[in-house]
């Protein structure tokens, strides 16, 4: 193996694969300096023995290719990071939606494609609860075909990236996983498949959104640009893409909590609004109270002219009566008074009489 990359366009042919030589151009990238130490790479071994002795290898991850082993490269921390975050994502979907289970820490599957056989330890893998072969607990290896198989790419060695990108493409094809899904931290290599009714791999194509819709798993998708961005699960739960299946429990409490805060604030506003009313009704009966002492000292102003009134009617009335009274005091000295008067006159008037019968009796008297 050389230590470094630098040419442009580079030339594959697969002797293991089961179609026509692959030639397979990769985009220039910077020098890399790689460590050259795979000492178990190329090593041939049987199949019993690989399973007995490096199917479960301490030192490094190691997959068989028709009696060939293959070392799976060291992550580097990007791409853990990249990892990281696609498995947070589909263990919340699995856990959610229970459509199978999800399956890593380097398990594997055999692959038996015509006279050809590999054994494949995909970075994850699913089986679907409606594949006729299921795993149990204690199973170290999968003795089915996967329905999704993920590899996540380390550009610190080209060989890796290219059994990844052509070779396990074309196993996994043939072999029938339904999906396949490579993620590339410089995107360059980034690629996700579905198996057609013709058993062809087509490519998996984001739509207008950008988002990448998974076949087999009915509500599983992700926006392509997220797993360079990579949001923290608070931002995704608030995305319409991932909210059915991202810490739905804390959207539920945050929806509860939500609930009782928007419950109190209506609380805290009708409240504030029997406060209001409260306060209104006091400020009206004040003024109620206002105008019913407006109208008690009106009427007492009143109260007390009438009786000032019926005071001065009364002093009217008792000084009429005394009027009437003097008056009938000097009707009645009048009427005395003409009364004597004409008494008076009378006695006059038969005065007068008598002394004219005297005077005509004298005459009469001195005539004889």
């Amino acid at each position: 193996m050389e230590a470094i990359f630098h040419t442009q366009q580079q030339s594959y042919s697969h002797p293991y694969l089961f179609d026509s030589p692959y030639t397979r151009s990769f985009p220039h990238k910077k020098s890399l300096h790689l460590n050259t130490t795979n000492k178990y790479e190329g090593l041939r071994v049987s199949e019993e023995e690989y399973w007995l002795k490096y199917y479960e290898f301490d030192d490094v991850a190691l997959e068989w290719n028709n009696g060939i082993l293959e070392e799976k490269p060291v992550s580097d921390r990007e791409s853990y990071d990249l990892y990281s975050w696609f498995l947070r994502l589909i263990t919340q979907y699995s856990d959610v939606f229970k459509e199978g289970m999800l399956i890593g820490l380097e398990i594997g599957f055999k692959l038996k494609i015509g006279n050809k056989t590999t054994i494949r330890k995909p970075d994850l893998a699913f089986i679907h609860k409606d594949n006729p072969v299921q795993m149990s607990p204690q199973e170290t290896t999968y003795k089915g075909c996967f329905d999704i198989c993920f590899e996540f790419l380390s550009d610190s060695n080209t060989k890796a990236i290219e059994r990844d990108t052509v070779v396990k493409k074309h196993e996994y094809e043939k072999y029938g996983v339904s999906e396949y899904y490579i993620f590339d931290r410089l995107g360059d290599e980034t690629a996700f498949y579905y198996l057609n009714s013709k058993g062809k791999y087509k490519e998996i194509k984001p739509d207008r959104n950008g988002v990448i819709k998974s076949r087999v798993l009915k509500n599983f998708q992700f926006r392509l640009d997220d797993i360079y961005n990579r949001p923290v699960d608070k931002i995704l739960a608030n995305d319409s893409v991932y909210s059915e299946y991202v810490m739905v429990d804390y959207q539920k409490e945050y929806k509860r909590a939500e609930a009782e805060r928007k419950k109190a604030e209506k609380s805290d506003r009708k409240a504030e609004a029997e406060r209001k009313k409260a306060e209104k009704s006091d400020k009206k009966a004040e003024a109620e109270r206002k105008r019913a002492e407006t109208e008690r000292k009106r009427a007492e102003t009143e109260r007390k002219r009438a009786e000032a009134e019926r005071k001065k009617a009364e002093a009217e009335r008792k000084k009429a009566e005394k009027s009437d009274k003097k008056a009938e005091v000097e009707r009645k000295k009048a009427e005395a008074e003409r009364k004597k008067a004409k008494a008076e006159r009378e006695r006059a008037d038969r005065l007068e009489k008598e002394l004219m019968t005297l005077r005509k009796s004298l005459e009469k008297s001195s005539k004889s």
